[in-house]
């Protein structure tokens, strides 16, 4: 009836012209059309009731969500989430690189939210560290989905789930890019993820073959300070240095990492090593720092080759090793890359 009350004042205005009879067919037009009308909306309600329940696929559809299947069973999602938590730290990165902004998420063992992504997450809300997040902060933040951790939170997976739809992921193990195109799935972004996963390879190509021709025979030790400790990280294709760089890991021969990637050494094992270039990362905290001040200042220290030459770098454990996102990873090869220019 909506059609015929905006005809209505036309009507109105013209209806001097009319004789009273054409008036009068005018009022039996109109209580036919409202009949019409009232019948038509009848009709549909009584087929509404009469139709089946639609399946959960159309319902999905319909109210803009969808099925996903996750370990947890199928679970139902918005078709376009709006506000994204994540309750582990590499989903800032994955995020981000997607070109969405978390809306909130875990920080890194209470550190706050990564260097290298800080400035593109002035909006985002902290939930607590990723080990022990604030549930009741990650409910007033409202979120619409939660990008969860098997490993973290199987243990809060019914709570997380009441305060949004949770993925719950069970990739940990898996390489760095199948768990990034994983996330990129949720969003329908698989072709993007593809696509910076191609650009990343290329780059990484083409810093490898540089560092082969302005240091072809160096060797390199890979070294972090963490719980006032020195540690020598065994080298692997699993580290963006020796793995997808290339690049010669000084001989550990005589070094027994206990099935370890890493172990603890005494500054007196450096000189054995005696690599050409270091790569020391450096866990936030005083005491780490003050550790690392301490073996600097040493006899020891100063005749290494690596620092008569000055070629020790200094990294963020932040990004070295927590950043295994896109973002992370480039920003890796950025930094190693810059190690070796001659302005370093």
């Amino acid at each position: 009836m909506k059609g015929v009350w905006l005809v209505l004042p036309s009507i109105r205005r013209f209806n001097h012209k009319f004789n009273r009879g054409a008036i009068g067919l005018i009022a039996v037009l109109m209580l036919g059309l409202t009949v019409g009308c009232s019948n038509s909306r009848n009709n549909g309600n009584a087929a509404e009731a009469a139709a089946p329940s639609p399946s959960p696929a159309n319902t999905a559809e319909h109210s803009e969500t969808r099925i996903i299947s996750t370990i947890k069973g199928d679970i139902e999602i918005p078709a376009h989430p709006k506000k994204v938590a994540g309750m582990l730290y590499v989903f800032a990165d994955h995020l981000l690189a997607l070109g969405i902004e978390p809306h909130a998420l875990v920080t890194y063992n209470d550190l706050g939210f990564p260097e290298y992504l800080a400035d593109r997450m002035k909006d985002t809300i902290a939930i607590g560290s990723g080990e022990a997040p604030n549930l009741e902060a990650l409910l007033e933040a409202e979120p619409d989905l939660i990008l969860a951790s098997k490993t973290l939170n199987e243990a809060n997976y019914e709570q997380l789930s009441k305060i949004a739809p949770t993925i719950l992921f069970d990739n940990e193990n898996e390489e760095d890019w199948t768990r990034f195109r994983q996330t990129a799935e949720i969003f329908g972004k698989e072709a993007e993820a593809d696509q910076i996963h191609t650009d990343y390879e290329a780059k990484v190509a083409k810093v490898k073959d540089e560092l082969a021709a302005v240091a072809p025979n160096e060797t390199v030790a890979y070294l972090r300070v963490q719980d006032k400790q020195l540690q020598l990280i065994q080298p692997g294709d699993n580290f963006t240095l020796f793995g997808p760089l290339g690049l010669t890991p000084a001989s550990v021969e005589g070094i027994d990492f206990k099935d370890s990637w890493n172990v603890a050494i005494s500054e007196e094992v450096l000189p054995e090593l005696n690599p050409d270039r270091m790569f020391i990362i450096l866990r936030p905290g005083e005491s780490n720092k003050t550790a690392l001040d301490n073996i600097m200042s040493t006899s020891i220290w100063a005749n290494l080759t690596a620092v008569k030459n000055k070629h020790v770098y200094i990294g963020d454990a932040n990004l070295w090793f927590a950043g295994y996102g896109p973002i992370g990873l480039s920003n890796v090869i950025d930094e190693i890359s810059g190690a070796y220019s001659p302005e370093s």
